[in-house]
């Protein structure tokens, strides 16, 4: 690529590494870790690649290719190596990845989740950016203790599964930015006007036939009574579950109903790159002069970066009215 063109950093074991050839990180929000790919050329160093095992990656892209921004921190997972193209590709996740494959089955008796988090942010070399709590987690699952691993007989679960739980429990978001665990209310987004022309590919899909209404089902074992709570209006969908109370059947109930509506008018578009861009902000379009100008929540950003097609990002976002 030519100078002025955006560039790639790769370093790997704190390393730096030449010959990028091309790359694609997909930026999904909370509750999950972000994936990369990066190609290289191989240039007679397959020896090299073949012995990484897991390493510690850092990309970094220049977009006006001076200053650099940090795309992604994350762990190695996969290598590549194909002779035949004389390319290696690397694949990983971001550091969330060191929660999601620890399993758990210990208990963490008269623990907040704040608590919980601290701790497990230090047994993975993670710094913690943590909300501080004042519940002790065994009052969340009275009944259900399986699902938080606080019980003696409780099942193994991963400590982002747990750190999941506790975060849905308490309402926060939970995601991992760099070397950093963040644990706490959700951040507050910034809004993005956009036009048509802003885009260079840009399509909109319509759903005419989600459920309108949820009605949550369940037997609270402790009072040995029905409930029963919906959300919505129209022709709807049943959930069944076991032992919750009216409180978090109706809460179920909203989320379930919202999630629903995400899904009624989806944006996918594609755009020139940038890096800063993420899920969780909001872009709103005017320009169709239709119905389709509103609010759009980003769902996905995913960034692709090659000499054929130069910096672009792929966006998947859905209508917030």
């Amino acid at each position: 690529m030519p100078a002025e063109a955006p560039q790639i950093r790769l370093s790997i074991g704190g390393m730096q590494v030449e010959g990028v050839v091309a790359l694609e990180v997909e930026s999904v929000g909370y509750f999950a870790a972000d994936r990369f790919n990066v190609a290289c050329a191989l240039s007679g160093r397959a020896g090299y690649f073949a012995a990484l095992g897991k390493q510690d990656v850092t990309i970094e892209v220049a977009a006006d290719g001076v200053g650099y921004a940090t795309l992604l921190v994350g762990q190695l997972d996969n290598v590549r190596v194909d002779l035949g193209c004389n390319e290696v590709v690397l694949a990983g996740r971001d550091l969330a990845a060191r929660l999601i494959d620890a399993e758990i089955a210990e208990t963490f008796a008269n623990q907040t989740a704040s608590q919980i988090a601290l701790t497990l942010a230090g047994r993975r070399g993670l710094t913690p950016n943590v909300a501080v709590t004042s519940t002790q987690v065994g009052q969340y699952y009275e009944l259900d203790h399986a699902r938080s691993a606080l019980a003696t007989h409780a099942r193994s679960v991963t400590e982002w599964s747990l750190l999941t739980q506790l975060a849905q429990a308490e309402g926060f978001a939970l995601w991992v930015s760099g070397e950093r665990l963040n644990f706490g209310p959700w951040p507050q987004m910034t809004s993005m006007p956009v036009a048509p022309e802003n885009f260079l590919t840009l399509t909109f899909d319509m759903i005419n036939v989600l459920p309108a209404a949820v009605t949550v089902k369940s037997w609270n074992t402790r009072n040995k009574a029905v409930v029963s709570q919906s959300r919505g209006n129209g022709v709807g969908t049943t959930l069944v579950r076991p032992n919750l109370t009216a409180a978090q059947a109706r809460s179920l109930a909203t989320s379930q109903l919202t999630a629903l509506g995400q899904h009624g008018v989806m944006m996918n578009a594609t755009m020139p790159g940038d890096t800063m861009l993420r899920p969780g902000m909001t872009l709103v379009m005017a320009g169709t002069d239709s119905a389709l100008d509103q609010s759009y929540a980003v769902l996905t950003v995913t960034r692709r970066l090659s000499a054929r097609r130069g910096f672009e990002q792929n966006v998947t976002a859905y209508a917030m009215n």
